[in-house]
């Protein structure tokens, strides 16, 4: 069940700017801009991620920059961008080298972006700052026993903020989609700390809370996908053949009157008849001996079970041989990359740039907008009361 208010756009007048550090396609953008905030500026190290970013975001400044040697306050300050009139930093820095054994995480030098971002923060000194990556952070620790998500919180806690962080799964919020993400909230500490995370929206419908007056459901892949036409290995579309078929389709096709993106990638005859013999919901596992490969992950070749939300979108969601759930439920072929924005809330009129793996990578990295809409509500809140 959806709910056409969950995809309205906030009308409150008290604009907040805010700027995104490591945008990538600019998902996190897209959120705080539906709750009026206003983005003055991303920045992103891929050309064609950014062209993506500024094509959707053209009131935004995009800065095409390596964070590693860039003096940010500088650049603002040359495009005319006051620094202290900022009062949000958002983004998602690449966190890769966890370390398992006698070093702290922040020391690997894999890391250095976090404290890249972080240095930025102390440097701009926003009200609030909003932090994302993946979950696993959660509960992952360093060679020391240390939690991860301790020693991030005590970077920013040395650099003036108080934090506090939170996984959340974007099903909750009306993705259709089970995709699990820690972001990090940070209030400067003048202020009191009143940033509360937001309450699920929607619920498994096997859940006790699903079954409430004015509950709501998860989305499935099919209210995603039913209103894309149908196309096979090789084939494209760019107009819509069917009306929206519920109010989730009406959001993505806001202010779009044509198809991007929407283009199924070619398979050998060997790749399409695995798929043929996998049932939605299965996998690999699920296949005849004689097509099964000798070697590879087990829970490749995933097919989407149409009844249900999607498994986590990566940024391999175009490849059938990459582990998670990437092919279309009823079609003999992976998911497009205008599907894959359907299952991460991303509208239709978002045109990806780039090459299809550089496409496909974008969509797969994004925070889902929805998601990022429902967090940018309660910075308003807390901003309000700040103020």
């Amino acid at each position: 069940m959806v709910n056409k208010d969950d995809f309205e756009m906030c009308a409150n007048e008290n604009k907040y700017n805010c700027i995104d550090l490591f945008c990538g396609a600019g998902g996190l953008s897209l959120g705080f801009e539906m709750e009026n905030f206003n983005i003055l500026a991303g920045f992103e190290i891929e050309p064609n991620f950014l062209e993506t970013y500024t094509n959707a975001h053209p009131n935004a400044i995009g800065f095409n920059e390596d964070l590693n040697n860039t003096d940010v306050i500088k650049l603002l300050k040359k495009k005319g961008i006051d620094p202290n009139e900022i009062d949000v930093v958002i983004g998602g820095p690449p966190c890769q080298g966890f370390s398992t054994v006698g070093n702290r995480m922040i020391d690997d030098p894999r890391n250095n972006l976090v404290r890249i971002y972080a240095d930025i923060v102390d440097s701009i000194k926003p009200k609030m700052f909003l932090m994302e990556n993946v979950s696993g952070l959660a509960s992952m620790k360093n060679g020391k026993d240390e939690l991860i998500k301790d020693e991030l919180i005590d970077i920013f806690n040395d650099r003036g903020y108080n934090v506090e962080s939170k996984v959340l799964v974007a099903a909750d919020y009306g993705v259709p989609q089970l995709r699990k993400r820690i972001f990090f909230v940070g209030i400067k500490k003048e202020y009191w700390y009143n940033f509360k995370f937001p309450a699920p929206t929607h619920h498994d419908k096997n859940s006790l809370l699903a079954h409430s007056n004015d509950a709501k459901h998860y989305l499935t892949v099919k209210d995603a996908l039913s209103d894309l036409p149908i196309i096979e290995c090789k084939e494209s579309a760019i107009e819509y053949n069917l009306p929206p078929q519920n109010e989730y389709q009406e959001y993505c096709r806001k202010n779009s009157d044509k198809l991007f993106n929407h283009k199924a990638p070619n398979h050998s005859d060997l790749v399409i008849e695995r798929i043929k013999n996998i049932p939605q919901g299965g996998n690999h596992g699920d296949l005849p001996d004689e097509l099964k490969l000798k070697r590879g992950y087990p829970n490749i070749y995933g097919k989407l079970d149409e009844s249900k939300p999607a498994d986590t979108i990566t940024g391999n969601c175009g490849c059938a041989s990459a582990p998670g759930r990437f092919l279309h439920p009823t079609s003999n072929r992976v998911m497009s990359v205008r599907e894959a924005c359907r299952l991460q809330s991303i509208p239709d009129y978002v045109e990806f740039k780039g090459s299809n793996s550089q496409q496909y990578k974008q969509v797969g990295n994004a925070v889902p907008p929805l998601l990022a809409k429902a967090i940018a509500s309660e910075f308003r809140k807390s901003l309000d009361n700040l103020n």
